[in-house]
């Protein structure tokens, strides 16, 4: 014959009760810091693209002549910040259909750029594109910026 004991077999013991109450909260914890380290590394990525700040891109002459297409054309450009600080080592790219001429600003954020475009058989005038590259902006690229007169 067995004799039983004061205590109840089937009632949980403490550990088990703290380990049903402890679990949620433990969830709870870790969704939470999860969501926190989730937050840091988005806002990381996505932080420069909401606060960058175009640069300003100055060429001169906009709209040049030429008498025939052997004539070359020489473009003094300036990459400056929207404070008027300059931008230094920007890539400069003028482009016309197979002519490509690129050059990198100095340290005051000049560069010139020196290009002999071909203006098309039976037309009288073309247009140049303008990409400018630099660290920390947004690449700008404007079509039609240069205008060649024949």
């Amino acid at each position: 014959m067995k004799l039983r004991s004061s205590s109840q077999p089937n009632m949980p013991s403490i550990k088990q009760t703290e380990a049903v109450i402890d679990l949620p909260m433990y969830l709870v914890v870790t969704i939470i810091i999860g969501i926190i380290a989730l937050g840091s590394v988005l806002s990381i990525m996505v932080l420069p693209s909401f606060y960058t700040i175009n640069p300003i891109v100055t060429v001169d002459p906009l709209i040049a002549s030429v008498n025939n297409s052997t004539d070359t054309i020489t473009y003094y450009v300036q990459v400056n910040t929207q404070d008027d600080q300059p931008i230094g080592d920007a890539h400069v790219i003028i482009k016309h259909s197979s002519t490509i001429k690129a050059n990198t600003t100095n340290s005051s954020g000049q560069t010139t750029i020196t290009i002999q475009p071909k203006i098309p058989h039976g037309l009288h005038e073309t247009y140049l594109d303008v990409t400018v590259k630099a660290s920390g902006y947004p690449t700008i690229t404007n079509t039609k910026m240069l205008k060649v007169i024949l």
